[in-house]
């Protein structure tokens, strides 16, 4: 997805440009919604299909809504360590890859609650063992394993089976990637009645590992 990211970017690059010249006498708060509404919508429209797991691809993402915080705050000169990110945290902006993470186990709650036609859960998903147990990610001395499918921890008792594959490009893809997160959810999470109240208690907890 590299290079459909990289015209994304460019994308929206020229819409950020587009907003700074013609908002910069608008109120803080005005700027900053349209930057949700115009920029970061197009930054994350299918997201849950193209989320990508190269760094240089996320972090290209994530330039763009740093661009775009010193737009909203009109802060263009300062530079030491940290002020974008505190731009980020006052103006309550999230990191991108975050938001993507919450869009994509989002899209498997309702998939799996078959909240979504077009998508059966019995066509894509395979309930697991049904003996509720911890399974723990596997350790190695001195090493970090890169392999999501090892990295994966079985935290509730409705775990789905991790579907098999060979390729770095599928075992990150939206089914694979999202089920191991699903599974590391605590049991009274993956069990909560509505899309709002699972997506509540998901934005609260901590960001999984990076794989």
């Amino acid at each position: 997805w590299s290079t459909h990211i990289t015209g994304l970017c460019k994308k929206v690059g020229s819409t950020i440009g587009f907003l700074r010249r013609n908002l910069r006498n608008c109120p803080q708060e005005c700027r900053r919604l349209a930057y949700i509404a115009l920029a970061r919508s197009s930054l994350e429209y299918a997201a849950v299909v193209w989320d990508p797991y190269l760094r240089k691809d996320i972090d290209k993402l994530e330039s763009m809504q740093r661009r775009a915080a010193r737009f909203i705050t009109k802060d263009y000169k300062s530079r030491d360590p940290g002020c974008v990110g505190r731009m980020l945290d006052t103006l309550k902006l999230p990191p991108l890859e975050e938001r993507r993470r919450q869009l994509r186990l989002n899209m498997l709650y309702k998939i799996a609650n078959d909240l979504t036609p077009a998508l059966p859960a019995g066509d894509f998903l395979t309930q697991s063992s049904s003996e509720r147990r911890r399974v723990r990610p596997t350790a190695y001395d001195g090493y970090e394993t890169h392999n999501i499918i090892q990295r994966q921890a079985k935290n509730n008792s409705r775990c789905f089976k991790v579907p098999p594959s060979k390729t770095d490009q599928y075992r990150n893809s939206f089914f694979v990637r999202t089920v191991v997160e699903w599974n590391s959810l605590p049991d009274d999470v993956v069990k909560l009645p509505t899309l709002s109240s699972f997506a509540s208690a998901t934005g609260r907890l901590p960001v999984t590992p990076k794989f």
